[in-house]
């Protein structure tokens, strides 16, 4: 039974785009289609969204002065300073006050498997993290003075607009991988002025070299932090429906290949993030904003040109990037008002992510996102972070400090946990079976009268203290562990590169010899051992297992190994390991079992 809804949650995700979705109603509220915009500043003239859509301006006193977006008349070259600490490297550039790119200077996190491989770098040139957009008067390229803080530890940006409005920028380090950046914007201009809304900007983020994407898991996405501390928006399943409806507004046969605007679903908030499988940028801000913006590119078919494109079917998204807007800003005159954020930049650590607080650490997704498993998210959301927390623990403190032992005993610290509810119910199970001959009697007995059946059917199993039951509801209790489990497991940048025995990363399937070719029907493309040994231990383990159900239905979940070695055969070998050590530990606790002497009376 477990199996079967381990294989239904796995397969969930399909089922929810391809038939849910297509058949049923859903009252998310669509993505709104906007124009195409592509992924790098746009100039101060072009606006980011459709002004259009937004709500009419409020009305201003006369006396009032309103910025204009105005481009920079006098372009200097850029100037770049290179901010560092022992996590980071961070290069500042002077257009826009922005990040042009991030370093990773820990080891671990190198960008290939290969051991010569350099380091993750994030390359922002293109759409500059924390760049303004549509900040009036304060193009994205504007020209910032550019230099060190006096303290040596910071940076300091200036810009002084046209219109008085002089925007100073400081960017310090807080913590390992959080700069801490405070943005004064004052007016000079001897007169009242307005700021229309505008944001900030995160840069654009993909997969990294080599990832291997798993069938109806978005790791690429955008998540948005809801003031008030609800909960977290995560728009990665909604950003392919931002290019289908563009599609459909234009009525054009190809989908865009790049689309930008706002994000559905999303009002006053506290933050938003990007991230891809194992990295994530955050803005969060004191103040909050009001509304989010992103943007995404997919994935061009062979020959396809972004110029001209040809698909028309949804491809896998290439790239993700988003921007937080903030309310209408009101400066009277010698006024400035100053606005505080902090900025996230590296891995998906829960350790660094937690004490951020309001909800930022659900970037890693400890919760199902899918609707019919969130009703046990109460449940392994610190379950989740409980499993995390130990595996880590284990590999901290237990020699040889390999994450493929602290997997396995992580499995089997689980399975010590849950031994007395699996026991009960095997032995439950075990009773059901012994009495199945006195079932099927009383059933040919009373075939004619199935009140009497029922009765004398409650009877027997009270006489023999059988739970009809009390094989399923333990094994119920268990799921939201396993989940738990393999939400760990599937995007753990800890076991990102880790080795063991012959896997060379758990992180991603074995691919232990290259086929050279693609297996029909399935696609497999390389050998990997796991999944084939996680099969065989699960087919066994089933043959092992009480059964109180007809031969046909002991026929039907046969199938489910056969099921499950197809959807972990190209899964993280992090998570095969687990299952199959899951599946060797039941099939020992089912051997004791069996030898144990009838628990059921004789007849």
């Amino acid at each position: 039974m477990i199996a079967a809804l381990v294989a239904l949650w796995l397969a969930w995700p399909f089922l929810d785009r391809h038939v849910i979705k297509k058949y049923f109603f859903h009252n998310t509220p669509a993505p709104a289609a906007v124009p195409a915009a592509p992924l790098t500043n746009a100039p101060a003239t072009t606006a980011a969204v459709d002004r259009a859509a937004q709500p009419p301006a409020l009305v201003r006193p006369a006396a009032t002065a309103v910025v204009e977006q105005v481009r920079s008349a006098d372009a200097r070259p850029e100037q770049t300073l290179v901010l560092t600490n022992a996590q980071l490297e961070v290069v500042v550039s002077s257009k826009g006050a922005a990040i042009n790119s991030v370093k990773m200077l820990n080891k671990a996190y190198r960008e290939s498997l290969a051991r010569t491989s350099g380091p993750v770098t994030f390359d922002f040139t293109q759409r500059r993290a924390l760049a303004p957009v549509e900040l009036a008067g304060v193009p994205a390229d504007a020209d910032f003075d550019l230099q060190r803080a006096p303290d040596g530890q910071g940076v300091v940006l200036e810009h002084h607009a046209v219109s008085g409005l002089m925007v100073r920028r400081t960017l310090t380090f807080q913590g390992p991988y959080l700069l801490q950046v405070t943005d004064a914007l004052s007016n000079t201009s001897g007169q009242p002025l307005v700021l229309p809304p505008y944001g900030l900007q995160l840069g654009p983020l993909r997969n990294l070299p080599g990832e291997t994407q798993q069938r109806g898991v978005s790791f690429l996405g955008v998540d948005v932090g809801p003031a008030g501390g609800g909960p977290v928006h995560y728009l990665a399943r909604g950003i392919p429906e931002l290019f289908t409806n563009r599609k459909k507004e234009q009525n054009t046969a190809a989908l865009p290949v790049i689309v930008e605007g706002p994000a559905p679903a999303t009002a006053a908030t506290d933050w938003v993030a990007v991230k891809n499988k194992y990295f994530v940028q955050v803005l969060l801000t004191d103040e909050g904003g009001d509304k989010v913006t992103l943007a995404a590119h997919r994935d061009l078919l062979p020959g396809e040109q972004a110029a001209q494109p040809t698909s028309e079917k949804m491809t896998a998204v290439q790239e993700v990037a988003a921007a937080l807007f903030f309310p209408e800003t009101r400066l009277t005159a010698g006024d400035t008002f100053t606005r505080n954020m902090r900025f996230y930049i590296g891995p998906k650590l829960y350790s660094q992510l937690a004490p951020l607080k309001r909800k930022v650490v659900d970037v890693m997704e400890f919760g199902s996102t899918s609707s019919f498993f969130s009703v046990f998210n109460w449940m392994m959301e610190p379950t989740t972070k409980a499993l995390l927390i130990t595996m880590n623990a284990i590999h901290r403190y237990l020699w040889p400090h390999n994450y493929g032992l602290a997997i396995i005993l992580l499995t089997i610290l689980v399975r010590i946990v849950f031994w007395p509810v699996t026991h009960k119910g095997t032995e439950s199970m075990k009773r059901m079976q012994a009495i199945q001959p006195l079932v099927t009697e009383l059933r040919q007995k009373y075939k004619d009268n199935a009140q009497k059946q029922q009765q004398e059917i409650m009877k027997l199993y009270k006489e023999h203290k059988v739970n009809p039951l009390g094989g399923c509801l333990p094994l119920l209790i268990q799921i939201p562990v396993f989940i738990a489990l393999f939400s760990v497991l599937r995007s753990a940048i800890e076991l990102r590169f880790a080795p063991f025995l012959w896997i060379r990363d758990l992180s991603e399937p074995e691919n232990l010899i290259r086929f050279g070719f693609s297996v029909p029907l399935v696609g497999w493309e390389a050998l990997n051992i796991l999944p084939i040994v996680m099969a065989v231990t699960m087919a066994w383990q089933q043959k092992l297992t009480p059964s109180t159900g007809d031969s046909q239905q002991q026929k039907m979940m046969m199938i489910m190994p056969v099921m499950m070695l197809f959807f972990f055969y190209n899964f993280a070998a992090g998570l095969s390991l687990y299952w199959t050590t899951n599946q060797i530990l039941m099939i020992v606790q089912l051997y004791r079992q069996r030898h144990q002497k009838s628990l059921v009376k004789p007849a």
